[in-house]
């Protein structure tokens, strides 16, 4: 046990799933095909060691990649997922070097190039997420300070207090979605939710809104088409909505409509905000909105590159003819996985 334990302190497992990660395992596979005929010693051809190491490397390293697409998922959350992933790909290259391709003479010799290879792979990969470490947390602080602006909360408490009167029933609703979305906030442990709670907290985010500023002021279309389930970073709608209204929906003299869209296709999420803007019938204001929207949009893009790597993408676009800005954003459908330490017996 002291041995798996240390072997998970120094490894980490790649996930195949991340693209990022499956283009470094590849480069790596193909920096290894090169190489390796120059430290090899032998007389042969250079050419000819290439084409004799590509034929067992390349369709290892594919099997690899095909079953960690499905397997990685659950080896990287697992507490013993470096001992168990090196254990399966030892496994593979006993089945595809010795029994599939026949390889008798070199078996021993590809064991111990293959066994460097993964060993150095996640040992890279372990230094990749520690050097993360404390990029994580200073991301999720930011998010937690930047998610509810104080202007929003000072506006939300003193709309509530008008309302203590005249509308007892606007304000209990707008105080409850307020402690709800508190609550959002400071909750602990994964920085991960689902598509269907980002919409409930976003909708109540909307609710405030609404109850502050008047339901025609602020309307919202929900174009929902993705699976309810689908994987998402917390409390990623709900600081798009409050940009929408903030930088879009204030700076405009007109009843603002926001769209939100939601989408699945293939193994992608496609969400996408639009909101109005003014281009020109307030520079001013709107120079001043756009500063902080890109602010606000800057953090998100790094977080998204930090939780998924090159997985993820966010597109800005302001389409000045019609006086709409749009942010859209795709990650991989995941659907969330709960079930990952029962498959192990974790």
């Amino acid at each position: 046990m002291h041995i798996i334990r240390q072997i998970n302190a120094w490894f980490a497992v790649p996930d195949m799933r991340n693209l990022g990660t499956a283009a470094r395992i590849f480069f790596f596979c193909a920096a290894g095909v090169l190489l390796l005929p120059l430290i090899s010693g032998s007389g042969a051809p250079y050419g000819m060691l290439v084409w004799q190491h590509a034929a067992w490397l390349v369709p290892l390293v594919t099997a690899n990649a095909v079953t960690g697409y499905f397997t990685d998922r659950y080896l990287v959350r697992h507490p013993q997922g470096a001992a168990l992933n090196l254990l399966f790909c030892l496994v593979q290259l006993f089945v595809v070097d010795f029994v599939i391709l026949g390889e008798r003479t070199h078996f021993v010799q590809h064991l111990v190039i293959y066994t460097v290879g993964v060993l150095f792979a996640m040992y890279f990969e372990a230094n990749r997420l520690r050097a993360l470490s404390p990029a994580v947390s200073e991301a999720r602080l930011t998010a937690l300070t930047a998610r509810i602006r104080p202007h929003f909360l000072f506006n939300s408490l003193n709309a509530a207090i008008s309302l203590i009167r005249l509308r007892p029933y606007d304000a209990e609703t707008l105080l409850e979605n307020l402690a709800n979305l508190f609550r959002a906030q400071l909750r602990e442990g994964n920085q991960f939710s689902t598509l269907g709670q980002e919409i409930e907290w976003a909708q109540e985010y909307i609710a405030i809104e609404q109850i502050r500023m008047g339901p025609h002021r602020v309307q919202v279309e929900w174009l929902h088409e993705a699976p309810d389930d689908a994987e998402t970073p917390q409390l990623l709608l709900q600081p798009l909505l409050e940009n929408a209204v903030f930088h879009g929906v204030e700076t405009t003299a007109r009843p603002g409509n926001i769209v939100v869209k939601t989408a699945l296709q293939g193994h992608w999420l496609y969400i996408r905000i639009e909101n109005p803007y003014t281009p020109h019938e307030n520079m001013e204001n709107t120079q001043k909105a756009h500063r902080g929207n890109s602010m606000a949009l800057k953090n998100l893009q790094e977080r998204l590159d930090i939780m998924y790597d090159k997985d993820a993408e966010l597109e800005l676009s302001a389409l000045d003819d019609i006086g709409i800005y749009r942010v859209d954003i795709r990650l991989p459908y995941r659907k969330q996985e709960s079930d990952y330490g029962a498959l192990f017996g974790a």
